[in-house]
């Protein structure tokens, strides 16, 4: 079955055909729950337009990290801020700085965790959607953690050298270079995506392809209690609104729109055939973010 899907650009009357996409229905699989929380590391609100290309409500906007609790170990997924952030905006030049802010209100990771009652040993696996400055920051903050990034995307940041190239801060991944594990989405077809990797074999967390921000994009559908199946999209849209629409970003930020208008199609067509059990995380939105808890909210 196809499911066509048109992604209407509000702000600017854009529309663009129908794109066609797979079949999304959930693929019945032996799955563990684990549980999750959310680190937040900046967090303002933002007029809606600044994300995505629509008008309304205003942007709950957030720079943050999710830790899974499974039973191999604590995992975080996409480490953002490190020690270096102020460094790191500094030597991006005052282009960079007027886009994204300075270090101030910018907390390092291990910062947050700290709070939470965890120290940066404590984390054994680290799951990157994409390899851009504000998801891989503090990666060299978390001497334990086995890194794991799609071969795609792996092969995109390789030959870059220059401090700040296409959004990527090439000695993020370096400070970890020893504990990088590279992963193929080779495995079978799950809800709908040709392709996967099951992180750890039990179908807690599946790793799919959502290429087109970057072109090893990756989502991760992850199992959470009661039935619930958690899809963190990274920037594949950073709203919410964005999938709902579904509309692009308001920047052209983006490596591949066309082939990142044929994924924001098939996330749209998977969260409107399974709202009852489906709940879409894009990394920059908090109001999303906050259907799961604060880590450490209850200490």
């Amino acid at each position: 079955m196809l499911v066509a899907c048109k992604l209407a650009l509000s702000a600017c009357g854009t529309v663009f055909p129908e794109v066609p996409a797979a079949d999304v229905a959930r693929t019945e699989r032996p799955a563990a729950a684990v549980s999750m929380c959310v680190l937040y590391q900046e967090r303002f609100t933002r007029p809606l337009w600044n994300g995505v290309q629509a008008t309304g409500e205003p942007w709950d906007y957030t720079i943050a990290s999710i830790l899974i609790r499974h039973p191999a170990g604590l995992v975080m997924v996409d480490p953002a801020f490190g020690r270096s952030i102020a460094s790191d905006l500094g030597r991006a030049g005052p282009l960079f700085q007027l886009a994204l802010g300075t270090a101030r209100g910018k907390r390092p990771l291990v910062d947050v965790m700290e709070g939470a009652g965890l120290a940066p040993g404590d984390i054994a696996f680290a799951l990157v959607t994409h390899a851009h400055w504000d998801h891989v920051g503090a990666l060299g903050d978390l001497p334990r953690a086995k890194v794991l990034l799609s071969r795609p995307e792996l092969e995109w940041v390789t030959p870059f050298i220059r401090f700040n190239e296409n959004g990527v801060m090439p000695h993020h991944l370096k400070r970890a270079k020893e504990r990088l594990f590279v992963f193929p989405l080779s495995g079978p077809p799950v809800d709908g995506f040709e392709k996967s990797f099951d992180v750890f074999g039990d179908g807690a967390i599946v790793a799919v392809p959502l290429p087109g921000h970057t072109p090893g994009s990756t989502g991760y559908l992850v199992r959470g209690e009661g039935g619930v199946t958690y899809f963190l999209i990274g920037d594949t849209t950073w709203t919410l609104k964005g999938v709902e629409l579904p509309a692009h970003k308001t920047l052209p930020l983006d490596f591949d729109p066309e082939e990142l208008t044929k994924t924001l199609a098939r996330v749209h067509a998977m969260a409107e055939a399974r709202k009852s059990e489906l709940v879409v995380l894009p990394a920059h939105d908090a109001g999303a973010l906050s259907k799961l808890p604060t880590c450490g909210a209850a200490r």
